[in-house]
């Protein structure tokens, strides 16, 4: 109880003291905003008097956060089982069964298990479609300008940004219909459980392929895991390391330069 109390009068006090802080920036952006000269030393000007308001703001969260590891909250933490692993463990206890009835409440599991099947993989093909698209024209050098950088982000959106929302929009889609396709297949199995309670398990003499048991097992094993960090980050430092010899620097610095002239109007 008295950690909960802790807890809560300093969390009441830096949500006031982060309104009062974002207040204080508000008020000097629009004053910046309503000098006649905007450059880099009428905001420095604006924003130095709330700079120590702002430290204090920001010791103030590391704080709050010392202060959850000192006196951590006693709430009860409940660990949701998902509808994933709950079908995996139903599917071995599938009673067996015979007749027009148990064919007819069996094919509800089966109906969902290929449904799921093609729609993930509907939802490959369609992301996989979509990628290619962003890639031919992220990746097509005559789209971009360097004298002319906010027409070719703009150009860019226009034609990106379509394919990334339908991709996005396609693997928000299969998450969903993935849970209430496996809480539709869930309820089948449940139902096959009450009917026929007492059979002989359908999944009993179901054997595991062992060869896809070892290809698993070392695919999820630790030291895969790691390789394939390992790969990322050497991939990752290869290109960076690429990115430099072909004065990749000098080409973003430009196109800093740019944004901050053309756009945001610094300088």
């Amino acid at each position: 109880m008295k950690n909960r109390k802790i807890r809560l009068y300093y969390g009441a006090f830096l949500s006031v003291f982060t309104v009062i802080v974002g207040i204080l920036f508000i008020v000097q952006v629009v004053g910046v905003y309503l000098d006649d000269a905007f450059t880099r030393d009428v905001v420095a000007e604006r924003l130095f008097p709330i700079s120590i308001p702002f430290y204090f703001w920001i010791a103030a969260i590391i704080a709050g956060y010392v202060l959850s590891e000192v006196y951590p909250s006693e709430e009860r933490v409940v660990n949701k089982v998902s509808e994933r692993v709950t079908r995996n463990r139903l599917v071995s206890r599938i009673p067996s069964g015979s007749g027009d009835e148990y064919l007819k409440d069996y094919s509800v599991v089966v109906r969902e298990r290929k449904n799921r099947t093609v729609a993930f993989t509907v939802c490959g093909i369609i992301t996989l479609i979509c990628a290619v698209f962003c890639a031919v024209y992220v990746f097509n050098g005559a789209y971009f300008s360097t004298s002319q950088v906010n027409t070719s982000m703009l150009n860019m959106l226009i034609n990106v940004g379509p394919w990334l929302l339908v991709g996005f929009a396609s693997c928000i889609f299969m998450t969903l219909y993935e849970k209430y396709s496996l809480n539709r297949e869930i309820g089948g199995i449940k139902t096959l459980m009450k009917k026929y309670r007492g059979n002989p398990v359908v999944q009993s003499a179901k054997a595991v392929n062992p060869t896809w048991l070892k290809i698993k097992t070392a695919l999820t094993s630790k030291y895969a895991i790691w390789g394939i960090r390992g790969a990322v980050c050497v991939f990752g430092v290869t290109f960076v390391l690429l990115g430099i010899f072909n004065n990749g620097v000098r080409d973003v610095l430009i196109k800093a330069i740019n944004i901050c002239m053309e756009c945001i109007g610094l300088g």
